[in-house]
């Protein structure tokens, strides 16, 4: 017959049961301690991450902006623009410079500057301000000349009540045999139509030949 074991022995030589010493109360203290600064840099660092993240702007890689444009060649493409006066002093015919198609500017009889009128459509000037640029690709042929915009503005003191407005940017050609582009800063367009056939603006060449390619023409933010 199996009998119990006996309990372990609980005399003097038996070993006391392990325990944890005790914290000190300067341990304590600097315990507590530790864990109030761990806390508050956790609140800054959750603080700051929110401020930062709050504050800058949130932008858009492809940010809509009203613009317009007219591709100039042996077929035109527009979207919100569109060229204008073709039967005056507007006219320009299909052409090719520096092996890219374009439009070649006619000189109209007795006019001693070439033109090309532009009109932009309503659905475009509703999300303009009087703050417009105008971007050209032009070829440059010869040396000597050089070319502007006319635009309908809001200055009435010249003639024209300022249909015809100068722009202040003039861009002179140098005979360099290369496609370059002209920006024109517009900061007073009124584009109500009051150029000949309804136009906006003209490209105003002094000069020889003009061979332009595309027009562009987009709010200035």
């Amino acid at each position: 017959m199996d009998t119990p074991a006996p309990p372990p022995s609980q005399g003097p030589d038996a070993a006391p049961p392990s325990r944890r010493p005790a914290l000190s109360r300067e341990a304590k203290w600097l315990l507590a301690i530790g864990s109030g600064i761990a806390l508050i840099g956790l609140g800054v660092l959750v603080a700051l991450i929110f401020l930062f993240s709050t504050s800058q702007p949130v932008r858009t890689a492809n940010a809509a902006v009203a613009s317009g444009w007219v591709q100039l060649g042996t077929n035109v493409a527009q979207e919100g623009l569109v060229p204008a006066n073709h039967d005056h002093d507007g006219a320009t015919e299909p052409s090719e410079a520096g092996g890219l198609e374009c439009h070649a500017l006619q000189r109209y009889p007795g006019r001693p500057e070439l033109y090309a009128y532009f009109r932009v459509e309503p659905a475009l000037k509703a999300h303009l301000t009087n703050l417009v640029i105008v971007e050209l690709e032009y070829f440059d042929a010869d040396a000597g000349g050089h070319f502007r915009l006319d635009y309908d503005s809001h200055d009435e003191s010249n003639r024209s009540l300022g249909s015809y407005t100068q722009s202040k940017e003039k861009v002179y050609l140098k005979g360099t045999q290369r496609w370059r582009r002209a920006r024109f800063l517009l900061d007073d367009a009124r584009f109500e139509g009051r150029q000949n056939d309804g136009s906006d603006f003209r490209v105003t060449v002094v000069g020889g030949r003009f061979f332009l390619r595309s027009v562009k023409v987009f709010r200035e933010n």
